[in-house]
């Protein structure tokens, strides 16, 4: 009788586990379900990030697929890039407005992945700033997503996600009202309640970017990103 009760337990925790599976596919907000399809448009949800990572492991046009579906995204299909050694891509997209917000430099040239994390993140620094500063957010200030080095500009190891356009470095943030919040200047808290105010906001923008992006390195990381935030879609896992 033991050995017939012992039998009879994987059974019924294979029966339990396929039970919860359908009720988390038929209740719960597709935000959260992994394999549920991403909607661009929607919140972050707790499956978010790896929605965006499975996409960015799969076929580049699917991922162009979804860049299409965003309702308010502006981008172009870069054409393909031969840099040397491993540097460059043969699909990216080119984003120039994302949800109303343009950019300083003008264009974002980034794989396709990146450009789909950061559509759906700026929504979120933009509710940022209206909750934190009471302006929406006009303009992102970067430097670029494409460098052919290697990691802390070493001669030799391994090569940097900007090799691949796979990065994008934001060193500020414009807002409606004209203010710039600066990675430089804002990430550490001061006195006034201005200054604390934009702290806590570069605080949030760094939080909703590590439930999208697989490495965010901010000023805390080290001297070298002092100046701004670096998102990438690398294989690494780091939120700093």
């Amino acid at each position: 009788m033991r050995r017939l009760r012992n039998r009879r337990k994987p059974t019924i925790l294979i029966v339990l586990f396929v039970l919860a599976l359908a009720a988390i596919d038929r209740f719960a907000n597709p935000i959260h379900v992994p394999w549920k399809p991403l909607d661009p448009d929607a919140p972050i949800g707790l499956a978010t990030g790896s929605k965006i990572t499975m996409i960015a492991l799969g076929p580049s046009r699917k991922c162009l697929s979804k860049l299409a579906d965003a309702d308010l995204l502006e981008f172009t299909q870069a054409p393909p890039k031969n840099g040397p050694d491993v540097c460059g891509w043969k699909i990216a997209a080119t984003m120039t407005e994302a949800g109303g917000v343009t950019f300083r430099p003008r264009q974002v040239t980034s794989q396709c992945s990146v450009t789909l994390a950061g559509y759906i993140w700026l929504r979120h620094v933009d509710e940022a700033a209206r909750k934190r500063l009471g302006s929406g957010l006009k303009k992102v200030h970067h430097a670029g997503t494409y460098s052919c080095r290697r990691q802390r500009g070493n001669s030799s190891g391994a090569w940097s996600e900007h090799a691949y356009g796979n990065a994008w470095d934001i060193t500020g943030f414009e807002l409606l009202d004209g203010r710039v919040i600066s990675v430089l200047k804002d990430w550490d808290k001061g006195t006034t309640k201005e200054s604390k105010a934009r702290t806590k906001f570069l605080r949030d923008a760094r939080g909703s970017a590590c439930r999208l992006f697989r490495v965010v390195l901010t000023p805390n990381y080290n001297d070298a990103h002092k100046d701004h935030f670096h998102l990438d879609q690398g294989p690494s896992l780091s939120c700093r």
